[in-house]
């Protein structure tokens, strides 16, 4: 069946599968929420440096609380180049409205998960329908093809949807706040030991996952739908939920259910680092087991390890130390066992190296790996562009050959578990891995994460809902 779709095993031609997999994808129907906002990216140098206070301790401990003075903010970028690996941290509005009177951006560019997401469907040739809860003029800007996202609106209990441009609803613009670095460059004698970005993010009080009518109506949407790509769940506050974060998670869970209730609706919930204990308690024990795929990198798969309990690895490989072929069996074993803990069915990373998911009772493997091969494309094309707008940008992920560490890695993986290799891939029941295409010198690193999960998700949407017309 899948060599009559050009399946993984059959299009040995990298030109020719890609265009099938875009072929595949044209006009798919996807739900999109709830996160965009506008990133102003400022690059980490002597510049950056002049306008931050010292902090006491560079690249110690991250501040545990919102972001509130200049020293906080230095203090969590310095320690985050010295982690070697991405991570975010509120502001305090007080704070935000600081930043954006006083730092000028080098450039911007839309920013959260769902803005993100939306921007690839469409360049993508998909049809997504997307919500966020502040949709500006400035916002909407950022929006590569606003015309072809619908927005949905209910009256008298019937969604129905506009254009994008139509459903303009405020004059604020949430604006995060990302510092990004270089392997090797210095902030207060703090020199990053990888390449990566720290995210300010603000927190405006509108984001409370209440949809108004829209939550009520949702199990419309799912009948119009072929899947939802949904994140954003980490974005509340103490200051914000007045009830609770379990109140409201709750609340969304019900949503995320009645979105699914009489639809064959997948759910994939993009996972996202907050060092908010209680809100990811919450999300872990209300919103993830409510999906049936739970997209992660390697840092947030590291806080589910944790989070869950499970144990069973005792030093989870860390993005500051060299990489090693043998993290892949650590990967899998985390995967595994956080997946059987949260009862969804699949687990999905994206590595540096490779890309990784574990699975049960979800679509079929070569399905899976159809998609985890395209979203490597998507990844270097992103990586090396800094932007994909259009369906032939694609062909810049191309140029750059798959990881031959990831090979090499998933080679130990097909060992540990019984499995073939087949072109660097693994393609089993329960598993399956390709290696990541690496651009060296990437000229973004926002987003890289959102554009696998999103990529990967709706090509195994599609390739399954092909399947299931045979």
């Amino acid at each position: 069946m899948l060599l009559r779709l050009g399946g993984v095993r059959a299009m040995r031609d990298p030109h020719t599968r890609l265009k099938r997999d875009l072929d595949v994808l044209e006009e798919l129907p996807v739900f999109v929420a709830y996160n965009a906002n506008v990133d102003a990216i400022v690059r980490v140098d002597a510049e950056l440096a002049s306008f931050l206070d010292r902090p006491s301790d560079p690249g110690g401990t991250a501040p545990s609380k919102p972001l509130e003075s200049k020293r906080d903010l230095a203090a969590a970028i310095a320690q985050t180049m010295a982690a070697g690996h991405g991570d975010e941290i509120a502001m305090t509005d007080a704070f935000a409205a600081t930043l954006e009177s006083e730092l000028d951006p080098d450039n911007q560019q839309m920013g959260g998960q769902a803005g993100i997401m939306t921007n690839l469907l469409t360049a993508l040739g998909t049809a997504p329908i997307t919500y966020t809860y502040l949709l500006s003029e400035r916002q909407l800007s950022m929006f590569d093809h606003p015309e072809a996202v619908r927005y949905p609106v209910v009256e008298d209990g019937t969604v129905s949807y506009v254009p994008l441009p139509e459903a303009v609803n405020t004059d604020r613009t949430k604006i995060n706040w990302v510092f990004e670095f270089r392997e090797g460059d210095e902030l207060f004698g703090v020199r990053a030991t990888g390449g990566s970005r720290f995210i300010a993010a603000s927190r405006p009080p509108e984001f409370d996952l209440r949809a108004g009518d829209l939550d009520e109506t949702i199990d419309q949407v799912g009948a119009v739908v072929d899947g939802a790509l949904l994140a954003g769940y980490h974005n509340l506050t103490p200051d914000h939920v007045e009830e609770g974060y379990e109140q409201t998670h709750r609340h969304a869970q019900g949503v995320l259910q009645r979105l699914r209730s009489d639809n064959d609706v997948d759910v994939h919930v993009e996972y996202a680092v907050t060092h908010d204990d209680d809100l990811r308690a919450s999300m872990y024990e209300l919103i993830l087991p409510a999906a049936n795929v739970v997209g992660v990198d390697t840092h947030e798969l590291t806080m589910l390890h944790d989070d869950a309990g499970v144990g069973v690895v005792e030093e989870p490989p860390s993005e500051a130390t060299p990489f090693d072929s043998d993290e892949i069996l650590d990967h899998y074993r985390m995967l595994e066992a956080v997946r059987e803990e949260l009862g969804v069915d699949c687990l999905q990373l994206h590595a540096m190296e490779y890309h990784l998911a574990v699975m049960e009772a979800y679509h079929s493997p070569e399905a899976l790996l159809r998609g985890l091969e395209f979203a490597a494309v998507n990844a270097a094309a992103k990586a090396a562009r800094g932007h994909i707008s259009a369906p032939d940008d694609l062909e810049t992920g191309l140029e750059y050959a798959p990881s031959r560490k990831g090979q090499e890695a998933i080679e130990l993986l097909a060992e540990h578990v019984g499995g073939r290799v087949e072109d660097g891939t693994l393609c089993e029941p329960t598993v399956a891995a390709c290696p990541n295409r690496v651009v060296a010198d990437p000229a973004g690193t926002v987003g890289i994460g959102d554009i696998v999960s999103a990529s990967s998700f709706v090509l195994e949407l599609a390739v399954t809902g092909v399947e299931g017309q045979d």
